[in-house]
């Protein structure tokens, strides 16, 4: 069974420090090169169902995952997935997703599990740590229920939130859960569509498609060099490049939406709408 050994900026309880998209994009990199072969451009839900085992910043623990059973919030709610940590079950991070139906189709649940092992990657480690220390000197002790770390995904439009809109949110409002769940969403569009394979399918697709590919300097500092954005002419510009949407989207198993979110957040495209 695939098993995951990653490492990041973290502090003292294992929680991630200052990391930028950009490295959090490198660490699903990472995670990619132990699951599939550098050519391989989609990743199946039966792949990363099958990861049981992580080591993160040097904490090691399992991962169980399902994907079999409609998921619900604390309110009964149905929602995509979530993930968890109960201290009760030591050493044992959990993920469930609603699974393929009405409303969810393959696609979809794909980048949900993808999101929650993000969350697993990023979130986990710190919740063990936390648990495995115990109340503080002056902390009341409660014998009631014990405390269960949990994150949730609601709906698609949890899924679509980036690193682009921060500049759009208040600062009060950037909380930790907040940057939990961009670094989440970073991590699935990197794990699901890499920079790199997308850059190789957009050569190969974009002329077949009669979409243009222009190359400039990058604006990106992070990724220094020459970068490639996209360019239609005529009338029907709008449906070639949604052509070559569906197209990516089909080459990597997301949906075209999907697809779409990652090529703006490479350079490619100025703008794209949700990915749900």
């Amino acid at each position: 069974m695939p098993a995951l050994t990653l490492d990041y900026r973290h502090c003292d309880r294992k929680r991630p420090r200052f990391i930028k998209h950009s490295e959090v994009e490198a660490i699903a990199l990472m995670a990619r090169q132990q699951l599939v072969a550098s050519t391989i451009d989609a990743l199946s839900l039966a792949l990363l169902r099958d990861v049981t085992r992580l080591k993160i910043n040097g904490v090691a623990f399992d991962l169980v995952v399902d994907t079999q059973n409609t998921v619900h919030d604390e309110g009964g709610n149905p929602v995509l997935g979530i993930c968890e940590y109960d201290p009760g079950v030591p050493d044992t991070a959990m993920v469930s997703v609603s699974p393929v139906g009405e409303g969810a189709g393959d696609e979809l649940v794909l980048s949900t599990l993808a999101h929650e092992i993000g969350h697993a990657v990023f979130d986990s480690p710190g919740w063990i740590v936390d648990a495995s220390r115990g109340p503080g000197l002056f902390d009341a002790i409660d014998d009631g229920a014990r405390k269960v770390y949990r994150t949730t995904t609601r709906d698609g439009d949890h899924l679509a939130k980036s690193t682009s809109a921060i500049d759009g949110v208040a600062p009060a409002a950037r909380t930790e859960e907040y940057f939990a769940e961009l670094r989440a969403n970073e991590f699935m569009g990197s794990l699901l569509v890499p920079r790199q394979r997308l850059y190789a399918a957009i050569e190969e697709l974009a002329p077949e498609n009669d979409v243009k590919i222009v190359r400039g300097p990058s604006l990106d500092p992070d990724y220094p060099g020459v970068g490639l954005t996209l360019q239609t002419e005529g009338d029907f510009g709008f449906f070639y490049l949604e052509t070559l949407k569906r197209a990516v989207a089909k080459r990597f198993n997301v949906t075209p939406r999907f697809a779409g979110v990652r090529m703006e957040r490479y350079g490619l495209l100025k703008q794209a709408g949700s990915i749900s």
